[in-house]
């Protein structure tokens, strides 16, 4: 049977990672600090602070790899575009505004769906159960 304060601090731990929306990269700070002060009071409580660990740095790889992506078709667009003008063609930047709304709209549903998952653990947490956020990677095992 896990104690209250095992459930209360791996569902702290699973909440802690909405706090990357005040700080950068706290979402992956504040959740490892409680891990590492915590994890070897507990299984519980390493089990869920590796898994929220994992989530995160999981996201933090999608994202860089997104903006990888979104850089490389911005600035390819871009390039055309400064041809075009140097060849005295006018240019309407529809391409461009297109790769911002679908970033914007693909962000904002990987926001939203990871706001979902993150309440999710914490609930899961909240029962004494272990949450294992869908398309993480096993950084920490």
């Amino acid at each position: 049977m896990l104690r209250s304060e095992e459930k209360t601090t791996a569902t702290l731990m699973h909440l802690s990672a909405l706090t990357k929306y005040l700080f950068p990269l706290a979402g992956i700070i504040v959740p490892l600090l409680i891990w590492q002060s915590k994890k070897n009071e507990s299984e519980f409580v390493n089990e869920n602070g590796k898994k929220v660990l994992n989530f995160q740095l999981s996201l933090l790889l999608y994202t860089l790899i997104a903006l990888l992506i979104i850089s490389f078709f911005s600035m390819s667009t871009i390039i055309e575009y400064i041809k075009i003008e140097l060849e005295g063609g006018k240019v309407v930047p529809v391409e461009l505004f297109s790769i911002f709304m679908v970033a914007l709209v693909t962000f904002g549903l990987a926001t939203l769906g990871e706001f979902i998952l993150i309440i999710h653990g914490t609930l899961k947490a909240n029962e004494g159960n272990s949450y294992t956020y869908p398309l993480s990677i096993s950084f920490l095992k």
